[in-house]
């Protein structure tokens, strides 16, 4: 067959795919390649053959992701899956939070689904501020319950309950006719002293206007300052302002709460970053992080490398020695290549026996070098069990016409071909 007739044949297949769809068989390339004499000829067919398997694999692969198949799979090497396959993970991690939100997890964010992540965002908002709303009204069910002041318009003292006397320490009689921004509400939580005509409490009374302090201190007799929260409301007679009442709990133990709940939240941030097993940082927060990294070097015409590499024949190992022997290895191998990376490294596990490190201002040429030196000492290091694990790399580095996809890409293609070229080597695409 010569260069025309196989372009009709193709012509053909293509019309009746578009007329009508890809159909059970898929798109099948119609001319056996091993019967084209001319030998360029063939080569250009069987690199058609190849594309028309990639487009039905990855027609399959989206029809599976569309019925919401998350755990389907397509080949590493196929480039018409690659941007699939970033929406595979982004599904999974939102389905993941939706989950969390479900059992009552508000903080969830999702940031890299377009418009689909302002409407999930916005319902968590709304979700929230129902939340507060429910929160702020048992809040004020507990004041009820707790010190109450009247005050007169010059802010003196004229009422306490008992349990007001009770949590400050005095007796009625010890504070009556006191100013009590001058006794009780004269410090700031810091301890520092309000200045004549800037106590915020007292210039509220003077005015009449309403005044609310969840973070503020009230001075007990004892000298110590209370942490409290306190609501302030005008009293008229007549139409007539005649004052204030004052209604306050002491938040000594939500406050310490408060610093244990900041402290339980930053560990699951922690944990929302990090790989439980390794310790490194998760797929999800490298790709935040390469995206500002690929901003910067756009801004500042900086070079950014990629490495992405996986261990040798992994599943051997998991075979033979046990998953622990395996995950064992990982953590190793976590650690061994985190301790000879810099700082500015960022070094994330990309799934499975995959990993992968973001060198800023790394130009390709010493990102190989980083490569062959990170696979000489995993080559050379002691692992418990297998004793010995080699690992293949793919590099590549930034181009301007880069985004997170590309970059990954590019560097998924040359670790391809370092595995195919043998393993345990370090292959790179510029």
């Amino acid at each position: 067959m010569d260069h025309r007739e196989i372009l009709e044949e193709i012509d053909t297949c293509l019309k009746k795919a578009i007329g009508h769809g890809l159909g059970k068989k898929g798109l099948i390339f119609p001319i056996d390649p091993i019967t084209v004499e001319d030998e360029e000829l063939r080569a250009i067919c069987n690199r058609f053959a190849t594309t028309f398997d990639m487009i039905n694999e990855s027609y399959q692969y989206s029809e599976r992701l569309a019925q919401g198949d998350l755990k389907a799979k397509s080949s590493r090497n196929n480039i018409f899956s690659m941007p699939l396959k970033g929406l595979q993970a982004s599904l999974a991690h939102m389905t993941w939070q939706a989950r969390q939100v479900a059992e009552g997890d508000l903080n969830q964010q999702v940031h890299f689904l377009g418009e689909f992540s302002y409407s999930f965002n916005c319902m968590i908002l709304s979700l929230r501020e129902k939340e507060i709303i429910k929160q702020r009204l048992k809040q004020i069910t507990d004041v009820l319950g707790e010190g109450v002041f009247l005050v007169d318009s010059d802010g003196k003292i004229i009422f306490a309950n008992p349990e007001a006397m009770r949590l400050l320490g005095y007796s009625f009689d010890e504070i009556e006719g006191s100013l009590i921004h001058e006794v009780i509400y004269k410090q700031q939580p810091d301890g520092t002293l309000y200045k004549s005509g800037e106590n915020p409490f007292f210039n509220a009374i003077a005015s009449g206007n309403d005044y609310n302090n969840d973070d503020g201190v009230f001075t007990c007799k004892s000298g110590l300052l209370m942490p409290i929260s306190f609501v302030c409301r005008a009293v008229f007679k007549n139409e007539i302002r005649d004052g204030a009442v004052i209604a306050f709990r002491d938040i000594t133990v939500q406050k310490k709460n408060l610093q244990s709940l900041e402290g339980i939240n930053e560990l699951l941030e922690k944990q929302a970053t990090t790989d439980a097993l390794t310790g490194i940082f998760n797929r999800m927060k490298f790709n935040q992080t390469l995206t500002n990294e690929i901003k910067r070097a756009e801004r500042y015409k900086a070079p950014l490398s990629l490495i992405l590499f996986d261990i040798d024949y992994f599943k051997q190992v998991n075979d033979r020695y046990g998953h622990l022997s395996g995950d064992t290895v990982l953590k190793h191998l976590a650690r061994l290549v985190a301790a000879n990376l810099r700082e500015i490294d960022i070094f994330a596990r990309w799934g499975g026996e995959e990993f992968v490190i973001q060198a800023p201002e790394t130009s390709l040429d010493c990102a190989i070098k980083l490569a062959e030196k990170l696979r000489n000492k995993i080559e050379s290091y002691d692992f418990p069990e297998p004793p010995k694990v080699t690992v293949s790399f793919g590099v590549t580095t930034f181009r301007s016409s880069d985004n997170n996809i590309t970059l990954v890409n590019r560097a998924d293609e040359a670790l391809y071909r370092a595995k195919k070229g043998g393993r345990n080597q370090v292959a790179y695409q510029s």
